[in-house]
């Protein structure tokens, strides 16, 4: 059987709904393994979890397959997915096809169908045989090319499929949108064209995708057409040397293609509004709770007033790094302000919190030394502990206790310990007396990021010290970010004057990088003298937090926090993305955070309260929030 050749065939569907489709034409030798990939790949779909995946396997004989060198390939970039569709048109045009506008928009009109529309290119008749379920082009593998990947290589099988259909008989083109979510590239293609990429076709998160056949012909070429795409098996041969233009990028599409299948893939969205807690922007109007703005200042007028004050003052960028010639008065302005406000003798600030994070770890510890991590600590936090080349020492979260066996059993030159005020996926509070009592007891420096403490612990935010009733000793370096609820941008350690300096000369993210803006640094310190003027926003903070959770627990969904953020743990990133799309449905924008932001099978909804949140959309979101969980759970 080994040197025998087989058709493999794979689909996944959900009740009537095709999830994915793929198939390969391997020996005998490679059917097991070669099953094993389809499968895994129909298993986990950005299109959904199927319940229902089947298999078909066809003997083939060898003297039967037709070999083909694949299609010349070309790409065309598009600045809008109006723009792509106009591009195809346009090229249908250059066929000789006089209805090309009609034929693109039918296209976009054929989501859902399993198969491909069988389309008279002159008359737009149909010719497939159940309109429902299209033709398909099956029978066909490569050869030759990039080395396979077990995820989906969009390009590669998209190249096999369109050359096989150019060659049926009375072929004049080929159209595709795919429906993959996350894939906004298609293509048309023919002989005389070649394979002509396009993106993009649609935007990014639309499902709807299509394809037609174009051929010329009655019902006796369609029959003789529709025989040779699902029966003639075919090998396209692609280029061994020069596979096709942007081919050494087909390492980095199969890792995207392997996020998109695992419902791991990100995309950005842009917004046309500051964050606030109900946004009105093209889209729609929508109730914002995945923002880190806690107290409502990023579009507060104080501190655009005091940004643009700025910018006139000191222009839109300090051209320089702090220890050259971008240190401006605005900056040591707002450094001292900050050390008042936390307490210390200094403070210093950086471009971003991942700055800070990732420069002061290496500075303080290196090779000898070792850094003890809470293992729920921010990446910045990680990416910090790889860089500085000491031990990492992971500790259990927020357990004492294993924190000073793990200290005792380390033998180190010097050591750190480091954790989150306020853990950003979870929300709860790190035991900051107890980390400070072993950090004096055996001589170890403490760093403690504050991000999502400031502004939101303690009673007049002041964070996480005075949460703990400023009992607990101070740290060496409590770091904290101006763009959460301080409404700016940028971050700060607060420290000693001797630690100050020497973070000065030691940090690299410091050393070498230009300056925060003048504008910036100025909203910050608006933003630092509204919250010490006004402490009530951070009692609406807290107060709202607490409604939320009573409305959860009315309503049956468990859920707790010490601070802003609250979260909703549902388990695999697919539930998660589908609850937050369910709540975007219902006009309320809810992060859905997945792997590697938390653990694998520890994806939830991450909720962000603002202190200008009213109850009524708190009660909202928790009806909500308890309907989509409800929804997932029960697999609709």
């Amino acid at each position: 059987m080994s040197d025998d050749l087989f058709s493999l065939k794979m689909r996944a569907a959900r009740g009537e709904k095709h999830i994915s489709g793929a198939e390969r034409i391997v020996g005998g030798r490679d059917l097991v393994p070669t099953f094993s990939a389809l499968l895994d790949r129909g298993l986990h779909h950005a299109n959904g979890a199927p319940d229902l995946v089947n298999f078909k396997v066809e003997p083939l004989d060898s003297a039967d397959i037709l070999h083909l060198d694949s299609l010349p390939v070309r790409s065309v970039e598009c600045a809008s997915p109006e723009a792509g569709l106009a591009e195809m048109a346009k090229l249908l045009a250059s066929l000789g096809i006089v209805r090309s506008p009609e034929i693109v928009e039918l296209l976009r009109r054929t989501h859902g169908m399993r198969g491909a529309i069988l389309l008279d290119a002159d008359t737009l008749g149909r010719f497939e045989p159940d309109p429902a379920r299209g033709v398909r082009a099956t029978r066909m593998d490569s050869v030759g090319g990039p080395p396979r990947s077990t995820a989906k290589n969009h390009f590669a099988e998209a190249i096999v499929l369109a050359t096989k259909v150019a060659h049926a008989p009375g072929m004049v083109a080929e159209l595709c949108i795919s429906d993959d979510p996350d894939y906004v590239t298609g293509y048309i293609a023919s002989q005389t064209l070649g394979y002509v990429r396009i993106t993009p076709l649609k935007r990014m998160g639309d499902p709807a995708g299509g394809r037609i056949f174009l051929f010329r012909g009655g019902r006796t070429e369609a029959e003789r057409t529709i025989e040779f795409l699902e029966k003639k098996p075919v090998l396209v041969h692609l280029p061994e040397s020069s596979p096709a233009p942007g081919a050494r990028l087909e390492r980095i599409r199969a890792a995207l293609d392997d996020l998109r299948s695992h419902h791991l893939f990100r995309s950005e969205e842009a917004h046309t509004a500051a964050p606030a807690p109900v946004m009105r922007e093209a889209g729609g109007q929508f109730r914002l709770f995945a923002s880190n703005d806690y107290l409502d200042l990023a579009r507060d007028p104080r501190l655009a007033e005091a940004a643009c004050a700025a910018v006139r003052r000191y222009g839109t960028g300090t051209g320089g790094a702090r220890l050259t010639t971008g240190t401006l008065a605005i900056h040591r302005e707002l450094e001292e302000a900050l050390a008042q406000f936390k307490g210390t003798e200094a403070a210093v600030l950086f471009n971003t919190g991942f700055a800070a994070n990732s420069g002061i770890l290496p500075a303080l510890c290196g090779a000898g030394d070792a850094i003890f991590s809470d293992e729920l600590n921010h990446a910045s936090i990680i990416d910090g502990c790889r860089t500085s080349r000491a031990r990492t020492v992971v500790y259990r979260h927020n357990d004492m206790a294993d924190l000073e066996s793990k200290i005792r059993a380390t033998p180190r030159r010097a050591g750190l310990i480091v954790s989150d005020a306020v853990f950003s996926m979870d929300g709860d509070v790190a035991d900051l007396p107890s980390l400070m009592r072993l950090a004096a007891r055996y001589d170890l420096f403490t760093m403690i990021d504050e991000a999502h403490s400031t502004g939101v612990l303690g009673a007049t935010g002041h964070g996480v010290m005075e949460h703990f009733g400023n009992r607990a000793a101070k740290p060496d370096i409590l770091m904290g970010t101006l763009g959460k609820a301080l409404g700016a941008a940028g971050a700060f350690a607060a420290c000693s004057r001797d630690m100050a300096d020497f973070l000065r000369n030691r940090v690299r993210s410091y050393i070498f990088s230009t300056s925060l803006p003048a504008g910036t640094a100025a909203a910050a310190l608006a933003g630092l003298r509204i919250l010490e003027a006004e402490p009530e926003r951070v009692e609406a903070l807290r107060r709202n937090v607490h409604i939320l959770l009573a409305e959860l627990a009315r309503h049956g969904i468990e859920a707790k926090t010490d601070s802003g953020i609250v979260p909703i743990v549902l388990g695999t990133s697919e539930r998660a993305l589908r609850a937050a799309a369910y709540l975007r449905e219902r006009g309320f924008l809810v992060s859905a955070i997945r792997y590697p932001s938390v653990a694998e099978n520890a994806a939830r909804l991450r909720i962000a309260v603002m202190s200008a949140h009213r109850e009524d959309d708190l009660a909202e979101l928790a009806a909500a929030v308890a309907e989509a969980v409800r929804t997932v759970g029960n697999g609709r």
